[in-house]
């Protein structure tokens, strides 16, 4: 997917353009919103009952800077889980962080290490894409509906 970092040839990042990334979770987590048929309304009351409202708006459109927990609790309100959502917007490392590695051996593994998905999943790219074209295909047929009807 454009935007994001690929590993060197020597296994290391480069740098990431934190910005552009938060543009893109804020683009997916958009996506997905449309997809799910919720008004950005009814999120918000959703999330006041929660104890959680913020302008969801504001945020989408990067008005105000996104903060993890609210990206959190929309999903929780879409019933989404994080990890799901964080693998439509990046794709897997190619090379495990030598960091992460070392923490492992020291403190051993907490939690079982996450499955790679298997080779017959959709890349997480490829799904974004495909739900943002399908996004689009339906807001074409909604204009050509709403046509008709004048």
């Amino acid at each position: 997917m454009e935007g994001q970092s690929e590993t060197r040839a020597d296994g290391a990042t480069p740098a990431r353009d934190g910005k552009a990334e938060a543009a893109r979770v804020r683009e997916a987590l958009r996506s997905i919103i449309d997809v799910a048929g919720m008004s950005l309304r009814e999120i918000e009351r959703r999330l006041t009952r929660q104890g959680h409202g913020f302008d969801i708006n504001r945020m989408l459109t990067g008005r105000f800077e996104t903060k993890l927990h609210q990206i959190l609790d929309v999903l929780g309100v879409l019933e989404i889980h994080p990890v799901e959502f964080f693998r439509l917007v990046f794709k897997e490392p190619t090379k495990q962080s030598a960091i992460l590695l070392r923490m492992r051996e020291i403190f051993g593994a907490v939690r079982p290490a996450a499955a790679a998905p298997p080779p017959s999943a959709p890349r997480p790219e490829a799904t974004l894409e495909a739900l943002q074209r399908r996004v689009e295909e339906l807001a074409r047929q909604l204009d050509q509906l709403a046509r008709r009807g004048k």
